[in-house]
C-alpha cells in the first residue's frame, strides 16, 4: 500500500461523506446510509481506510475488531479496532463513532487515554466518527494530539489528508 493508494481510497468514500452532509458546513442528511449506526460507519468509511493503511482487518494478527481492555482504574471497556505489531501485541487503538456523533469533547479523549493506560504496548490513538479523525501519541503516559487540526477526510487537500494518515498509520 501507498500513499497514493490512501488518495484514491479517500475519493472513493468522499460521496458517502457528502450525501451525509451535503455541504461541509451544513445540515446532515440524517437517511444517508453512512448514519445508520456506527457499524454503517465503519464498513462504508473507516474499514476502506484502514485497509488502505495497509491493515488486513480479517486477519487476527494484524486487527482485533471490539479489543476488550481493562484500564488501570478497574474499569473494562471494547476499543473499536486494536491493530497490532509484528509481535501480535495492540500498538494503534481506534475508537469508531457514529458519523453523526461530533462530540469530539475531552470526554471522548478522556476515553482514549483509559484505553491507552490499560494498553501498555499502545502508542497511538484515534478517534474517529469516519468523516473527523483525531491521531494523538502516547507520549510519556499522556495523549498528545497529533495536529490542533482536526483531519477530515471530505476536505479538498486529499494528500495532505492522506498523508497525515498515512504518517499514523
Amino acid at each position: 500500500m501507498s500513499i497514493s493508494d490512501v488518495e484514491q481510497v479517500i475519493g472513493q468514500v468522499q460521496p458517502h461523506l457528502s450525501k451525509f452532509q451535503p455541504s461541509p458546513h451544513g445540515s446532515l442528511n440524517l437517511d444517508a446510509p453512512a448514519n445508520n449506526h456506527e457499524t454503517s460507519t465503519r464498513y462504508i468509511i473507516i474499514d476502506p481506510i484502514l485497509r488502505a493503511l495497509g491493515w488486513d482487518l480479517s486477519d487476527p494478527s494484524q486487527c482485533i475488531v471490539e479489543y476488550k481492555i481493562h484500564d488501570k482504574r478497574e474499569k473494562s471497556g471494547l476499543v473499536g479496532y486494536a491493530l497490532l505489531n509484528g509481535r501480535g501485541e495492540p500498538f494503534i487503538l481506534v475508537e469508531a463513532k457514529r458519523i453523526d456523533d461530533y462530540r469530539f469533547s475531552e470526554d471522548n479523549f478522556d476515553q482514549m487515554d483509559r484505553y491507552l493506560e490499560g494498553v501498555d504496548t499502545a502508542r497511538v490513538g484515534v478517534v474517529t466518527n469516519g468523516q473527523y479523525w483525531e491521531i494523538g501519541v502516547l507520549d510519556e503516559g499522556d495523549w498528545q494530539r497529533e495536529s490542533e487540526k482536526l483531519l477530515g477526510l471530505h476536505w479538498r487537500d486529499v494528500k495532505e489528508t492522506a498523508e497525515r494518515l498515512w504518517s499514523s498509520g
